[in-house]
């Protein structure tokens, strides 16, 4: 899973730096263009999060990024400016999928290609295992328990340090760890059984 990784570093570095904090500053005095600027910053990493917390269903992910960015802008007066901008949009991007999942009736969710284009470099074989592989990682993600599946995308997914995803999904460092460590688990045997051609 470590090239799944994709990492949030610069947008971390991004947030704390004291002109993104004068944007987050003005867009709670309701400056419109401030918002949308934060909007355009963070809109592709809330989308591609929903994704996978919500089993790759593209519509649902839609509907919760659109609604990420609308509790976003009621609660942004809220938001205790010593915090850390990105970690405060996580939560709500994890709570606003929860929402959804409960809300939504069961239904199939066809694999979606995962964004971006191959490496030139790639051959077409290499291309193909990849894809295959994420659609295998993605169909075990959707077996995985809400928890674990959040701490799985987050820490290896999001590549968020296990303190971070401890503080969006309110517990303790122990329990995501032990939350990690099952869903890894149960991802490599549902690779395993794939493999194997058992379903």
């Amino acid at each position: 899973m470590q090239e799944l990784a994709l990492t949030m570093a610069a947008d971390c570095i991004d947030a704390q730096e004291p002109e993104f904090a004068r944007l987050v500053k003005r867009a709670k005095a309701g400056d419109t263009a401030a918002f949308e600027a934060i909007l355009v910053r963070y809109e592709r990493q809330v989308l591609l999060t929903a994704l996978r917390l919500l089993n790759r269903n593209l519509e649902d992910a839609k509907d919760a990024a659109q609604q990420v960015f609308l509790r976003l802008h009621r609660s942004l007066g809220q938001l205790d400016e010593s915090r850390h901008f990105a970690s405060w949009l996580y939560r709500i991007t994890v709570n606003v999928c929860r929402d959804v999942q409960r809300a939504r009736a069961r239904r199939p969710t066809a694999p979606l290609e995962e964004a971006g284009e191959p490496a030139v470099s790639e051959s077409v074989e290499e291309t193909l295992r990849k894809r295959e592989q994420m659609r295998m990682i993605y169909a075990a993600l959707a077996t995985l328990p809400e928890r674990e599946r959040a701490a799985i995308a987050l820490r290896d997914l999001e590549g968020l340090e296990t303190k971070e995803v401890a503080r969006i999904l309110g517990c303790s460092e122990v329990t995501v760890r032990s939350q990690i460590s099952n869903g890894r688990v149960k991802i490599r045997n549902f690779v395993k059984r794939r493999q194997k051609g058992v379903s």
